[in-house]
């Protein structure tokens, strides 16, 4: 229900995923869904093979809406937690929602094209806490086609 829920709010136009990656209040706009079932280890930001089947679930529900609307765009937002500088923190978070990206176009049926990623570092902290913690280590994905607009044909 939540990747084909409509915004939160009206959108006046359409977006860059530079900008709504820049704006807290358009990236609250669109509802999201966390990826829980897949863990990234401190540092890391890889999908280890055991886990690419906890992406089944979230991948199913894409591939049957990019069926119904072949030109929807999702947005992959990787995060981590606060340990680590805010250069590394922010391409380490970019990193793990491209694994995301990969695993989900290399096992499933969802073209790259249909995919955004953007990585948040630290910014939206899960837990807040400047220790190590596993839980903002983390993935989430949002249905964004009515921030950035469809795919062209």
């Amino acid at each position: 229900q939540v990747l084909i829920a409509p915004p939160r709010k009206k959108i006046a136009r359409r977006y860059t995923v530079q900008e709504v990656e820049a704006s807290p209040a358009l990236r609250e706009t669109m509802p999201r869904v966390e990826i829980d079932t897949v863990h990234f280890g401190f540092n890391e930001a890889f999908v280890r093979a055991e886990e690419v089947g906890n992406l089944d679930r979230i991948a199913e529900i894409m591939e049957r809406i990019l069926r119904a609307h072949p030109r929807e765009v999702f947005l992959i937002e990787g995060h981590t937690d606060a340990v680590g500088s805010d250069a590394a923190n922010l391409a380490l978070s970019r990193q793990r929602a491209d694994a995301i990206k990969k695993a989900l176009t290399t096992y499933y049926v969802i073209p790259a094209r249909n995919l955004e990623t953007v990585g948040y570092g630290e910014r939206y902290l899960k837990i807040p806490t400047a220790e190590a913690e596993q839980e903002n280590r983390r993935v989430s994905v949002s249905r964004a086609t009515a921030l950035i607009g469809e795919l062209d044909e």
